[in-house]
């Protein structure tokens, strides 16, 4: 099988990221794993801006399994007391996030009094970032059943086997009567209330 049309495999694609120490090949650039000022300037902005986590760590040249972790070592340096790069970091991300929603909080109060402002969008925003803060939690309608009960009723595993067993036992009884019935022969009539119904 040949290789694709323009593919030379004496030069591959891309190129390293620095030279390579002598008797080593070079490596080749990936995702950004130790956090710089760089990084923490770039992921900083794109907050700020509004964008997901996911995609300001891609914008920063890593990965936001790699931001989390840094948020991650950050609070635990805070909880521990300690001060270190990670901790302003986490500081940074956390007044970069809210920047961003106060922006929006200031535009949806702006909505209410410019009927021309949709704010929909404003509000989705808002429940998507924070969650806690923008949200109504929903409380679950009860079931109506036109007056006859609910519609449904939650019972345990034993109270089904119990309920169903009985239902098992009454119909089988119904079943066991019926079947008595159509076995009895049915009583003869006497014949002379056979005659009587002849004489007409």
């Amino acid at each position: 099988m040949s290789p694709p049309r323009g593919y030379d495999p004496k030069h591959p694609p891309g190129k390293p990221a620095g030279k390579a120490r002598p008797g080593r090949k070079g490596k080749w650039a990936g995702p950004a794993s130790t956090l710089t000022y760089a990084i923490q300037t770039e992921l900083v902005t794109q907050l700020r801006k509004g964008a997901t986590k996911r995609i300001a760590a891609g914008l920063a040249g890593t990965t936001e399994g790699r931001l989390q972790n840094w948020l991650r070592r950050g609070r635990e340096a805070i909880e521990a007391g300690k001060r270190s790069r990670y901790t302003e970091f986490v500081q940074e991300v956390e007044r970069a996030e809210a920047s961003y929603q106060m922006t929006l909080v200031e535009a949806s109060t702006d909505a209410i009094t410019d009927k021309d402002i949709n704010d929909k969008v404003i509000r989705w925003r808002l429940a998507v970032a924070a969650p806690k803060d923008f949200t109504v939690p929903r409380e679950a309608a009860a079931p109506t059943g036109n007056g006859h009960g609910p519609m449904f009723e939650f019972i345990t595993p034993d109270e089904a086997r119990a309920k169903l067993d009985e239902k098992m036992t009454r119909f089988l009884e119904e079943y066991d009567q019926e079947a008595r019935a159509l076995a009895e022969p049915p009583p003869e009539a006497d014949e002379g209330d056979e005659d009587e119904g002849d004489g007409s």
